[in-house]
C-alpha cells in the first residue's frame, strides 16, 4: 500500500451535466481536434453495458485500478464495487485516467449489489476456482455481471447466496489461482468476445458530452458560458413575446 500511497485516490460519482447532452456536445465537440473526435465517438460506439463487472472487497489500489482499466480498454462500461468491509481504492498510477471514463457505483452490501443488477436484467456469476460451469456458457447470457472477490478471502458468503451461479477460468499449470485483476482481464474478455457497444442513443450521447467535458480544457467552464448564453436568448425571446 505505501508505494502507492502518493497516487491513491476515491473515485467520486459523475456530476450531473449543467445542460442537456446533445446541448453539451455542440458547445464542445468544435474545440477537439478531428482525431480526438474520431476517438471519442468510436468509444461511445463501442461501449456495452451487457456486460458489467462486480468488485467485491479488495484492498490493494492497484487490482481494483487494474480491473476499472481492463473494463475500459474493453468496452465494459459499469463497474460495481460492493464496499461492505472495504471501501475501494484506487491508484492513477494504474488506471492511466480510466476513472475519467468508467462509471463506478458503490453497493454498501452484496445483496443490494444482486437485488439491483436483478432489477436491470443482469445474471451475477460468482468467480471461483472450485466451479465448474465454464467461462463460454455463462458469456452467452444476455446480460451478465462477472463479480470478483477479496485478494484472500475471495467472495463472500453472501455474494456467493444471491448469485446465480458460479465460474471458473481453467488452469494448466502449478499454481492455484489467478491474480484477482488478471483473472477479471481473462473472464471479461471471454465476455465481451462477439459483442457490439448496445447503448441506447440517449446514452450514447450522455457519454459523448461526459468524454468531451473531460477532453477540452476548461470544459466546465465552456458549458457555464454556454448555459450563460442560453439562458440570455431565452429571456430576450421571452421579453420580446411579452411586448408583442
Amino acid at each position: 500500500m505505501k508505494r502507492w500511497a502518493d497516487t491513491v485516490f476515491d473515485p467520486e460519482a459523475p456530476k450531473p451535466l449543467p445542460m442537456s447532452a446533445a446541448e453539451c456536445v455542440r458547445a464542445l465537440e468544435p474545440l477537439v481536434v478531428d482525431e480526438r473526435r474520431e476517438r471519442i465517438w468510436k468509444a461511445v460506439s463501442g461501449r456495452t453495458r451487457s456486460v458489467t463487472c462486480v468488485i467485491e472487497g479488495l484492498t490493494d489500489p492497484h487490482n481494483a485500478s487494474a480491473i476499472l482499466r481492463t473494463c475500459d480498454a474493453l468496452g465494459v462500461h459499469e463497474v460495481h464495487a460492493i464496499e461492505a468491509n472495504a471501501h475501494v481504492k484506487m491508484t492513477t498510477r494504474v488506471t492511466k485516467g480510466a476513472e475519467k471514463w468508467m462509471e463506478l457505483r458503490r453497493h454498501s452490501a452484496p445483496e443490494q449489489c444482486a437485488k439491483d443488477l436483478a432489477a436491470r436484467g443482469y445474471a451475477l456469476y460468482v468467480a471461483d476456482m472450485r466451479a465448474t460451469t465454464e467461462l463460454e456458457e455463462i458469456a452467452k447470457q444476455p446480460k451478465v455481471a462477472l463479480a470478483f472477490g477479496n485478494e484472500h478471502a475471495g467472495i463472500s458468503a453472501e455474494l456467493r447466496s444471491v448469485a446465480a451461479g458460479a465460474f471458473a477460468i481453467p488452469m494448466l499449470g502449478m499454481v492455484e489461482s489467478f491474480n484477482v485483476s488478471v483473472a477479471a482481464g481473462i473472464a471479461l474478455w471471454a465476455a465481451t468476445r462477439g459483442r457490439r457497444g448496445d447503448l441506447r442513443e440517449d446514452e450514447r450521447m450522455e457519454l459523448a458530452a461526459r468524454f468531451l467535458i473531460e477532453s477540452v480544457r476548461g470544459g466546465e467552464l465552456v458549458l457555464e458560458r454556454a448555459q450563460r448564453e442560453r439562458d440570455e436568448r431565452a429571456r430576450r425571446a421571452a421579453s420580446i413575446g411579452e411586448e408583442r
